[in-house]
């Protein structure tokens, strides 16, 4: 066959899978545009150019709670949907899998919770659970209080070396909360730290995990792709390739050497080796937890510390309430801070406003079908609910640009905002092994900081939601002014 000829048919066989999927396919009645309906390539494209999320927004903005946005894909934003696809306690024949196109980096192979099969996740959670229940994590309060003073020491400094508030109090905050949180992360991974507090700057792992969670998108935007896959993965930039190698090699090399100094705490990320988990396993689970976990929770205290500084009545309601409850800053603990009915509907509002997990998180239907909002939905589909598309809909609720703490205190003015969309953490038995840990970090962290400190914004601060996203919201620096109070 001459390469003329081997074009032709090339090209007729996607004309035809075209033709197929627009007219043919079993989804071809559910909206959308019809290039999605053809092809993955707009959807490969944003999940590149960084705003696949804000993509599916608009789509659903314009076509509804249900939206097709891939030859075999169906992207939906209701409450109801969500507890389909991730709600109750299904069976192998009824759960809705991890979708494998996410799953596909490195050597393919899975063995960490986030990406597992049903029956090898329920394994694994079975083993972590205990090391992330409230009680585990109320173990280590003793720890995160360290760091939270270590980062309430560098807002003290004035230097403006490394990283460092400079003469005036101007910080870029957003790197001391990853500084916090990766400094944290490391401490229950690996047994030791990786000091960013202490020296006031990044360490270079921090900052290949940024890389490596954009390489998996690209890698995942590639395999959207198949079969072509494998070619496109090699065009993948060698500065995007690069961390991820590095992160893995990273971890792999102090997991190993913390099994060798035989210091495993009873409540940390890795205390479930003890339980039956290979080197392996070990590996690529902390991986995971220090990945997904660190910049979603460093992410949502950067965009919590935006809106409250760019929403002044916000702000001193926190203010007060933080202040008005402590009289000292001891005071302020694991079961304490816990009460702050105005922080934590603060929190809600900015995981709503801001979700730390803009996209969705990809499943298949079962193979026999099922329905979702009324539709039938053919076994093997791709199904998602959007985060991003869902909590800023103004079918789901009042005023959703505005950030608005109140919606969650019972203003009746709110009363038809549908709350229940909004779900950060997921749902059901795949729902978020780190949701303790998360919330102390956040509680503490904004808590302690604003009993001590004033924060005032400076002009130019870019908006979270205008930040780009690759799974994650990609951080930018966000410039604050920290004065510390002179009594309370």
């Amino acid at each position: 066959m001459s390469p003329f000829e081997f074009l032709t048919l090339w090209a007729i066989c996607h004309i035809l899978l075209a033709v197929y999927n627009v007219f043919l396919h079993p989804l071809r009645k559910y909206p959308g545009p019809i290039l999605d309906a053809v092809t993955q390539l707009p959807y490969a494209y944003h999940m590149i150019k960084g705003d696949n999320a804000k993509y599916i927004a608009r789509l659903h903005e314009k076509y509804g709670d249900t939206v097709r946005v891939g030859p075999r894909e169906i992207s939906y934003t209701s409450a109801s949907a969500n507890r389909i696809i991730f709600g109750g306690r299904p069976t192998e024949d009824t759960v809705f899998e991890k979708n494998p196109v996410v799953w596909l980096q490195g050597s393919g192979e899975i063995h960490n919770i986030f990406f597992a099969r049903h029956r090898e996740h329920i394994r694994y959670r079975k083993m972590m659970a205990p090391a992330f229940s409230e009680a585990a994590i109320r173990e280590q309060e003793p720890v995160i209080q360290q760091y939270v003073s270590k980062f309430l020491d560098g807002m003290r400094q004035r230097s403006g070396k490394a990283l460092y508030p400079d003469a005036n109090g101007v910080v870029n905050i957003q790197a001391w909360y990853n500084f916090f949180v990766f400094d944290v992360l490391s401490r229950l991974s690996f047994g030791t730290t990786v000091g960013s507090l202490d020296q006031g700057d990044y360490h270079p792992w921090v900052t290949v995990i940024f890389g490596a969670i954009k390489h998996s998108q690209y890698v995942q935007a590639a395999h959207r792709l198949q079969p072509y896959h494998r070619l496109l993965e090699l065009l993948i930039p060698k500065a995007v390739s690069e961390p991820y190698d590095t992160h893995m090699k990273f971890a792999g090399k102090t997991l190993l050497e913390r099994q060798k100094g035989d210091f495993i705490g009873r409540a940390d990320f890795a205390s479930f080796i003890l339980k039956g988990m290979t080197e392996e396993e070990l590996l690529d689970n902390v991986n995971i937890l220090v990945t997904a976990g660190g910049d979603t929770t460093a992410a949502t205290m950067t965009s919590m510390t935006y809106y409250l500084t760019h929403n002044p009545d916000s702000y001193r309601k926190l203010v007060d309430e933080i202040r008005g409850t402590f009289q000292t800053e001891d005071e302020i603990t694991v079961c304490s801070v816990a009460n702050l009915k105005y922080l934590r509907a603060v929190i809600q509002e900015t995981m709503r406003i801001h979700p730390p997990v803009p996209v969705g998180l990809h499943r298949v239907a079962p193979r026999s079908g099922c329905a979702i909002d009324g539709r039938w939905v053919p076994g093997q589909t791709w199904v998602s609910v959007a985060p991003l598309a869902a909590y800023r809909s103004s079918k789901h609720w009042r005023d959703p640009e505005k950030f608005i703490p109140e919606r969650w205190l019972g203003d009746l003015k709110f009363d038809s905002d549908q709350r229940e969309v909004c779900t950060p953490f997921s749902i059901g038995q795949r729902s978020c092994i780190g949701i303790n840990l998360a919330k102390l970090n956040l509680r503490l962290v904004i808590a302690r900081l604003l009993w001590r400190f004033d924060l005032e914004a400076l002009p130019g601060n870019i908006d979270p939601h205008d930040h780009l996203e690759y799974g994650v919201w990609q951080g930018e620096p966000l410039w604050i002014q920290v004065k510390e109070i002179t009594s309370s």
